[in-house]
């Protein structure tokens, strides 16, 4: 089972906020919300949404290798690069990605169905 770790999360992100020497109110107004909100994130309060996580990655120039989610041994270099391009899409992009890839995913179905008959 996949568990989320709040805390790590908020950690990652305030440690690449200090490392680009950003202060909570500069990256909470660059990413649309408040500094409270941020606050919360860094504490390991909340859970971002999906929709802010994106946001804080691209802002901080943070990939899932950096918070754990991918161990380099399990994953190859396309894979990678795919998912960092994903994390750094702005919202309305990202669901014109998500609706292609479950175009996609039909389309490898009929074809994988086709092939086994």
């Amino acid at each position: 089972m996949f568990c989320i770790d709040k805390k790590n999360i908020g950690a990652v992100i305030r440690n690449a906020r200090k490392k680009a020497k950003l202060k909570q109110y500069q990256v909470a107004e660059m990413a649309g919300f408040s500094e409270k909100h941020l606050s919360r994130i860094e504490n390991g309060k909340y859970l971002p949404k999906l929709e802010h996580f994106l946001i804080l990655t691209s802002i901080l120039n943070l990939s899932l290798k950096d918070f754990g989610f991918i161990e380099p041994d399990n994953t190859n270099e396309e894979k990678t690069k795919l998912i960092n391009k994903i994390m750094s899409l702005d919202s309305m992009t990202l669901n014109i990605y998500k609706t292609s890839l479950e175009s996609a995913e039909k389309i490898v179905k009929i074809i994988k169905s086709k092939q086994e008959t």
